[in-house]
């Protein structure tokens, strides 16, 4: 009630203006503002919240109208709102010179001077309010709260009254009242005088019966007194007043529990519990049951013998009646107590020490159960019982030593328990002694604690299974592997599969790790180790498949691929690895091939498989380009390109089977996927290039030959013209001039030439010409090429030539050509018939050719040689000399480039060295130079 009261004050003190000026509202029904709008506006604006707008309206009229007693109370007002109090106060008091009995202002200013602690002006401020209203209640309640903060008391309690009777009715007024009295209820109770306060509690209760605070204050005051039966009196009409009111049945409680009348308390929580009164009656109804008890106890036994032990603490009979009743009841502390008093007079022995240790067991006290276990232990170490608990206690301090990290402090305690435990007890000892070691990581001594238990139970699978963990950890790695596999060997068969699960876990890591530090021997004895156990484990079969690939041993490779495949068939990862051992054996690519192929039809999306299908067929297809096979390996290639057609290298790969295909056009396109490197970068320049050029199908050229003999400065030359058309894949025709100008006159020969396919990997060419002079009168040449092993290429033709002097040449050529990395190398045997009047020769020729490609078929250089008894073809073509049956020989160099992606040069030396005929015992040897020249544009 008081802080009630004070709380009240403080708010009216803080609000008192702004509910002044409202109850003055109502009271006169209009006000200065209500009467003067633009004041009415700032008001409103005030209680929007928009203070600056507000103020702003009001200075600029006070501005204009400095004597505006409105405008300047609500600058007063704004400046309160501020807290900007000497700044209100200035104002306000302006505002009150010019209207005097403006209200509003009086209000404002008692807001001011009360927010000052000028409490003695804003009273002089409610006076003169009271003149206008004297009977304004709330500003008589706001005096009488000055006068109390004044601290005159004397005057605000008369007000206080004076009010009161103006208002008899009005319920603050009683609650000030009523704070008055209960103040000076206070009071007096503080100050000793108890039958003052009881007279001025009852006036109270007489004034407010139904307060029930007063009740209490009368009850409170007979207990203090003493005076328990008129307490009961006022606690009972307490109840009366409010049934079942938790107080009020709480202060009867205590008053009969004063009285020790604990049948009245029993009668009375059975009648309230029964009526559904609070649920903690129970317990107080227990309370108070046993107190019913004690209080009765004075008649029992066990009282009488209390009071013998009391008088007599060495009486045994009086102590154990004591001493048991005590336990019974599970008071412990007294029974502890009991005996120790016990013990000093009659001292100590063993069944005393006993009936201590079995209170602490009782009591759960583990500390004190095992200190004095060991202490007594010590003392009757033959006690059996006192040793099985005295082991159960070390073994419980153990593993609080273990848990809590002093691992030395557990180890002492489980060698402990080691020394005087069962069998049982050593079991669990020795466990924890091992499990102790491992947090040490001091292996070493784990596994002697593990020898200890092996040597108990030889072959137990999971002692050595800790061992083999033990070494694993120390790095001694094939202990550990040697006793897995004993546990193995020794387990039943429902274990062995779970078992070796954990063999391979720990096989893995230890062929991983060989793997890895590249000791490949080792590890392949460790897989096999594996195997040996565990036949079809699908990662030891993909470790051996794995190593037997580092080692290079291509058929154990293989055999475990296959046997991997044959256990695991919808594994497709055991397939590609199937795939990559027959991917080692070039004569196995097709069947690998074709394998991956059916797998990835069915699984086109399986990323892995699409990788080894690609791998595969660029190995398979490299091998067919190689043998000359381009039809199938673009068959191949296009096969990989649908799972993998953003592949640069099968793209590239496609295109040199289309250059193989002679396709020179999706040759040239599929080779330009290719990214060379820099090294490669020119080279791979000049090939496309070349490609390119060889998508012309028409060509022209240019020839130029330059002949003399080493004895005559005389030059005799022969040039040529011929134009090419590719007609078709493989088909050409070619028509070709030479011309030579001599001294005997001009000689021109027309040449018609016709190039085929004729299938794959055979080709065919025929050729006539027709002459004036010089050359042979008319000539018919035929040949077929035909390519049977990879980079090799052989010739078989025939021709007939009739010159202009009567004679007739046969001839059959056979060639045989190889290419070697960048070189290609040609050896030809031509083999002649002459008919010449009338006698026929049979005459040869044997040449040579070395032509070396730089990054290009289009540059290269070129050596030839011939030997033989007869000029060489090319020669006998030309007509330049005829030396037949005669020793000829010629050597020769020349080289070729390409200037432009359609136009290329090239130029041939050769030196011929020929036996004259004039006689065959002197014999005599001309030379011939030539130089031969050309120019090739293709369009």
């Amino acid at each position: 009630m008081i802080r009630k009261f004070k709380h009240a004050g403080l708010l009216i003190i803080f609000c008192g203006s702004l509910s002044y000026c409202q109850s003055l509202y109502a009271q006169r029904g209009e006000t200065t503002i209500e009467r003067n709008e633009t004041a009415r506006e700032i008001n409103e604006l005030y209680d929007q919240g928009k203070w600056e707008e507000g103020r702003r309206i009001a200075e600029s009229l006070v501005k204009k109208n400095p004597k505006d007693a409105d405008m300047r109370m609500l600058l007063g007002k704004y400046y309160l709102n501020r807290k900007q109090y000497d700044q209100a106060r200035y104002e306000l008091v302006k505002s009150l010179d010019y209207a005097p009995a403006n209200v509003e202002t009086k209000h404002l200013l008692v807001a001011v001077e009360t927010e000052t602690k000028r409490y003695s002006s804003a009273i002089c401020y409610i006076n003169e309010l009271l003149e206008v209203n004297p009977y304004w209640k709330g500003l008589w309640r706001k005096k009488i709260e000055l006068y109390r903060i004044m601290g005159n008391q004397v005057e605000a309690d008369r007000l206080l009254k004076r009010i009161s009777q103006i208002y008899p009715e009005d319920n603050e007024l009683k609650m000030d009242q009523n704070y008055l009295l209960e103040k000076r209820t206070s009071e007096l109770r503080k100050g000793g005088r108890i039958t003052e306060s009881i007279d001025l509690a009852k006036k109270m209760l007489e004034g407010q019966p139904n307060n029930p605070d007063h009740y209490y204050v009368v009850i409170d005051n007979y207990i203090k007194s003493g005076d328990y039966n008129n307490a009961l009196i006022y606690a009972e009409r307490a109840l009366q007043h409010f049934p079942g009111n938790g107080g009020f049945v709480q202060k009867k409680i205590a008053v009969l529990d004063q009285q020790r009348r604990y049948a009245a308390i029993l009668h009375f929580l059975d009648n309230e519990m029964k009526r559904g009164g609070s649920k903690s009656l129970q317990s107080q109804y227990n309370y108070f049951l046993l107190e019913a008890a004690r209080d009765a106890k004075n008649s029992d036994p066990a009282s009488l013998y209390g009071k013998i032990f009391h008088t007599s603490p060495g009486n045994k009979e009086a102590f154990h009646y004591v001493f048991d009743d005590l336990l019974h009841n599970d008071q412990y502390e007294g029974a502890i107590q009991a005996l120790n008093r016990h013990r000093r007079n009659v001292g100590n022995s063993k069944e005393l020490d006993m009936r201590e240790l079995s209170v602490y067991k009782k009591m759960g006290n583990t500390a004190k159960i095992a200190s004095l276990t060991e202490s007594f232990f010590s003392k009757y170490p033959n006690d059996s019982d006192l040793k099985a608990a005295y082991v159960s206690v070390v073994a419980a301090r153990a593993k609080s030593h273990r848990e809590s990290g002093n691992s030395e402090l557990a180890i002492t305690d489980w060698r402990e328990v080691l020394r005087y435990g069962d069998e049982e007890m050593v079991g669990i000892a020795q466990y924890g002694l091992f499990s102790t070691y491992v947090m040490q990581n001091r292996y070493q001594e784990a596994v002697m604690v593990l020898d200890d238990m092996l040597l108990d139970r030889p072959g137990n699978v999971d002692l050595l299974l800790k061992k083999s963990a033990m070494y694993h950890k120390m790095e001694r790695y094939d202990y550990a592997i040697n006793l897995y596999e004993q546990a193995i060997n020794s387990s039943v068969s429902q274990d062995r599969k779970h078992l070796l699960i954990g063999y391979g876990e720990l096989v893995g890591a230890r062929i991983k790790q060989l793997r890895e530090n590249y000791r490949l021997p080792e590890a392949r004895v460790l897989t096999q180790q594996w195997l040996n156990l565990d036949s079809s484990n699908q990662m030891a079969l993909l470790y051996m498949i794995n190593i037997c690939y580092q080692l290079k041993d291509k058929e154990s490779m293989l055999s475990f691929a296959k046997l991997a495949e044959r256990e695991y068939k919808e594994d497709l990862q055991f397939k590609i690895k199937l795939a990559e051992a027959m991917n080692l054996s070039s004569e196995n690519l097709e069947s690998s091939w074709s394998m991956l192929h059916a797998q990835v039809v069915q699984a086109p999306f399986h990323a892995t498989l699409v990788t080894a299908f690609a791998n595969t067929s660029e190995q398979y297809a490299d091998r067919l380009l190689k043998n000359k096979e381009y039809e199938k390996a673009r068959v191949v290639l296009d096969s990989a390109l649908h799972y993998s057609d953003t592949s640069r290298v099968l793209k590239y790969m496609k295109g040199l089977a289309y250059e193989g295909l002679r396709q020179f056009d999706s040759a040239y396109v599929y080779q330009s996927f290719y990214e060379p490197s820099l090294l490669e970068y020119e080279a791979f320049k000049m090939h496309l290039s070349q490609l390119q050029h060889r998508t012309y199908r028409n060509s022209f050229a240019l020839s130029h030959l330059r002949a003399r003999f080493g004895d005559d400065y005389k030059i005799t030359s022969i040039s040529t013209a011929e134009f090419s058309r590719l007609v078709s894949k493989g088909s050409s025709y070619t028509g070709r001039v030479n011309y030579a100008g001599r001294d005997e006159g001009k000689g021109i020969q027309g040449q018609f030439e016709w190039f085929t396919a004729l299938g794959k990997e055979l080709y065919g060419r025929v050729d006539i010409a027709l002459s004036n002079k010089f050359f042979a009168k008319y000539a018919i040449n035929a040949a077929a090429i035909y390519a049977w092993k990879p980079m090799w290429e052989g010739e078989v033709g025939v021709g007939y030539r009739r010159f202009h002097t009567g004679q007739n040449l046969s001839n059959l050529n056979l060639a045989a050509t190889k290419e070697i990395n960048d070189f290609r190398l040609g050896l030809k045997l031509s083999n002649f018939y002459l008919d010449s009047d009338g006698e026929r020769f049979y005459l040869y020729n044997l040449s040579s050719k070395i032509q070396y490609f730089m990054d290009s078929p289009r540059n290269y250089i070129l050596a030839v040689a011939s030997v033989g008894n007869s000029p060489d073809i090319d020669l006998v073509n030309n007509q330049l000399y005829n030396s037949f049956n005669m020793l000829n020989s010629m050597v020769g160099v020349g080289i070729g480039r390409g200037i432009t992606k359609n136009v290329g040069v090239s130029a041939l030396g050769t030196w011929y060295n020929f036996q004259k005929d004039e006689t065959v015992v002197a014999k005599t040897y001309r030379n011939l130079y030539n130089l031969y020249f050309q120019i090739h544009v293709s369009f």
